[in-house]
C-alpha cells in the first residue's frame, strides 16, 4: 500500500512565484545554471548549488558552498517569498505545456516505502552522489524538489482530483520556458481521508525522476537518528504522484563523436544483418514511428534503420530500444562499450527534435541517432523485475519544479 500524508510546508506566494520557482535543473548545463543564477538572484536555484556547477579550477570547498546555500535560503525566506502553511495539507499540482497536461498530488510518503521496494526504481545510483545530497540535507535542512512517482490511476483518486481542479487555484503562473504551473491546497479532512484511503489501494509506485534524491533521504534519516532525534520530516519523502497515463515520455537521443575508421557508407552496411536501412535526403528525414526504429544522421546522409525482428529476451531491459542500440550498434560496430563513461558518446533530449540532432552534426559530431521513446509500460516492467535501464533511457517532460515548496528538516 502507498501511505500518503498531509504536511505543512512553506509555499511560494503568488507575487514571488514567477521569479522564485526554478527552471528544470537537470536539463541545464553547469554553464547555463551559472548564467541563470547571475541573471536571477532571487530564484530558488541559488539555494541548490553544488561543486559540479563550477569549472574544475574554480570549485569552492564543499563546506563553503553549503554555507552559501544556507545564507541564500535564509535571505529568500526572510524576503517574504514564502508563507507557512498552518494546516496539514496535500496539494494538487498541474503542469501544462504544448497542449499536454498532467496533474499530480504533492504529499509525503514514508521513506521506508523506498527502502522496502514499494517505490520501484529503474536506475542505478552513484554512492558518492547520494552521500553528497545527503550531506546537503544534513547541512541546509531544506527540501524543495518533489520526487516524481507514477501510479496506476483509480476512479476514486481521479474523481477527487477532477472535482478539485474545477475550483480556483491558489497559484496560476507561467514560467519563461512556457510551462504553466497551477496549484491547489487541500486541507478538508474528509477529502484528505478519501485520498489517503484511495492511495492505500495502490500497491506500488514507480520512480520516474529523483532516484538520487530518494536514496539521499535514507542517508539523511540515518544521520538524524544517529544524532538521537526521533521521527521527523527526514523520515518522509516529498513526492508528487502522477497517474502513469498522464506522463509524457520523450526519447533520449544519442550522438557519436566519430565513426572510427568507418565511412558513413561502410557504417550503414555494417548494420544490414540486423536492420533494414533506407537512406534519404536530409529534408525527407522523419523521426522514428515505432519501436525498433532509429533515425541516423551523418554529414550529407540520413537513414531510417529498422530492426528486422524484435527480440523476445526474458530480461525486459534487453528488449528496450536503447539497449538494442547499445548491443547491436554502439558496442559491436563503433566500439563504444561503456555508455556511461565513453567520451565519444553524448545525449540529446528529445524535445530538440531533428533540428537538435542536425545541429550536433554541424558542430562536428559524426553521427546523431534519434530513438523511439521508452514507454511507461517498459519502465514498469524493468522496475518490477528489479533491473536497471541503461543510462539516459527516459526523458520525462515537463518536470516538477523546485521552489514551489520549502520543507525544513
Amino acid at each position: 500500500m502507498t501511505q500518503i500524508r498531509a504536511f505543512q510546508p512553506r509555499v511560494v506566494t503568488s507575487e514571488h512565484a514567477g521569479s522564485v520557482v526554478g527552471p528544470a535543473y537537470d536539463s541545464m548545463t553547469p554553464d547555463e545554471r551559472r548564467s541563470f543564477r547571475a541573471a536571477n538572484p532571487q530564484n530558488y536555484i541559488n539555494v541548490m548549488r553544488s561543486v559540479d556547477d563550477f569549472p574544475a579550477g574554480e570549485r569552492p570547498a564543499e563546506e563553503q558552498l553549503l554555507q552559501e546555500n544556507i545564507d541564500q535560503l535564509g535571505q529568500l525566506l526572510a524576503s517574504g517569498a514564502y508563507r507557512q502553511c498552518d494546516q496539514d495539507s496535500i496539494f494538487i499540482y498541474q503542469l501544462r505545456v504544448d497542449g499536454h497536461s498532467q496533474t499530480g498530488i504533492v504529499a509525503e510518503i514514508p521513506v521506508g516505502e523506498y527502502r522496502d521496494g514499494l517505490v520501484r526504481k529503474h536506475e542505478e545510483t552513484r554512492k558518492e552522489h547520494e552521500e553528497r545530497l545527503g550531506h546537503y540535507l544534513d547541512s541546509v535542512g531544506a527540501t524543495s524538489s518533489p520526487i516524481c512517482l507514477a501510479y496506476e490511476g483509480t476512479n476514486v483518486i481521479d474523481g477527487v482530483v477532477e472535482e478539485l481542479v474545477k475550483s480556483e487555484p491558489m497559484l496560476d503562473f507561467d514560467l519563461p520556458d512556457g510551462v504553466q504551473q497551477r496549484l491547489w491546497q487541500v486541507s478538508d479532512p474528509a477529502i484528505l481521508d478519501k485520498l489517503v484511503k484511495g492511495f492505500a489501494d495502490i500497491r506500488y509506485t514507480y520512480l520516474t525522476d529523483g532516484h538520487h534524491r530518494a536514496a539521499s533521504t535514507l542517508h539523511h534519516a540515518a544521520s538524524r537518528h544517529a544524532q538521537g532525534k526521533g521521527e521527523g520530516p527526514w523520515d518522509y519523502l516529498l513526492t508528487v504522484l502522477f497517474p502513469a497515463s498522464e506522463l509524457r515520455v520523450l526519447p533520449f537521443n544519442r550522438c557519436v563523436r566519430d565513426l572510427g575508421e568507418l565511412t558513413p557508407e561502410t557504417f550503414l552496411r555494417n548494420l544490414e544483418n540486423d536492420f533494414t536501412v533506407e537512406t534519404m535526403p536530409y529534408d525527407q528525414a522523419v523521426l522514428p514511428s515505432r519501436q525498433g526504429q532509429f533515425l541516423m544522421l551523418m554529414e550529407g546522409c540520413a537513414a531510417t534503420v529498422t530492426l528486422r525482428s524484435q527480440p523476445q529476451d526474458p530480461s525486459p531491459v534487453k528488449n528496450l530500444d536503447v539497449a538494442i542500440l547499445q548491443d547491436r550498434v554502439l558496442a559491436p560496430v563503433l566500439g563504444i562499450e561503456d555508455a556511461r563513461k565513453d567520451p565519444r558518446l553524448d545525449y540529446v533530449t528529445g524535445d530538440s527534435g531533428i533540428a537538435g540532432l542536425m545541429q550536433r552534426v554541424r558542430e562536428g559530431w559524426q553521427l546523431s541517432i534519434a530513438c523511439y521513446p521508452t514507454s511507461m509500460g517498459e519502465l514498469m516492467a524493468v522496475a518490477d523485475a528489479s533491473e536497471a535501464m541503461p543510462p539516459k533511457s527516459t526523458c520525462f517532460d515537463p518536470k516538477p519544479r523546485s521552489g514551489l515548496f520549502v520543507r525544513m528538516s
